[in-house]
């Protein structure tokens, strides 16, 4: 194994193990809030599956740690496929930030675990089937994809105290952040600036 390669795993690994609840069973849908949750409201705290078949949820995020979550349309989506890979290629310059990242869609346990092994992500895919957290942000897309719903591209920043700080939510599969909007949201986040 690559020297270079050893702190990436390390650092999945903390990053994975902070969001970790361990076990538990997935909870109720929330309450519908039109246009979801918003910057300043308290976060929902959502247990959901990841690709590798774990619980997770927002009360097991790192004490001091802010929470990324990154809402993707599907495995499917070549949009959302570049934006992970985007991800993967800039997860070192989330942990300076105190930051963990999870990506959400509404694929399967399967699909998730299929996609994450085909493109070894360093971070947890998770299976919102339920759109516990895609209808918390107010992010889902009627019949979205081949009649189905599905969820719009968004990122959710949540802070230590679980309070969201940022959200966007695209309007098209194209419309999103890019990674270096993200990291320096986050830095405005923490310096006070935002």
């Amino acid at each position: 194994m690559r020297k270079e390669f050893l702190p990436r795993i390390w650092l999945a690994l903390a990053v994975i193990a902070s969001l970790s609840s361990g076990c538990g069973k997935p909870t109720d849908v929330p309450p519908p809030k039109p246009g979801g949750l918003a910057v300043g409201d308290k976060a929902f705290d959502f247990s959901v599956m990841d690709n590798n078949g774990r619980v997770l949820n927002l009360s097991g995020v790192q004490e001091g740690w802010y929470l990324v979550l990154i809402l993707f349309r599907g495995h499917w989506c070549s949009a959302c496929q570049n934006q992970l890979i985007n991800l993967k290629e800039d997860f070192p310059k989330f942990a300076p930030l105190h930051a963990a990242l999870a990506c959400v869609s509404v694929d399967t346990v399967e699909e998730s675990a299929h996609f994450a092994e085909e493109w070894r992500f360093p971070f947890p895919l998770l299976s919102d089937t339920k759109f516990q957290i895609i209808d918390a942000y107010g992010a889902r897309h009627p019949q979205g994809h081949e009649g189905k719903d599905i969820s719009r591209p968004a990122v959710i920043i949540i802070d230590p105290q679980k309070i969201v700080r940022y959200k966007y939510v695209g309007n098209s599969p194209v419309d999103r952040p890019t990674d270096d909007e993200i990291l320096f949201t986050l830095q405005q986040i923490q310096s006070g600036k935002k």
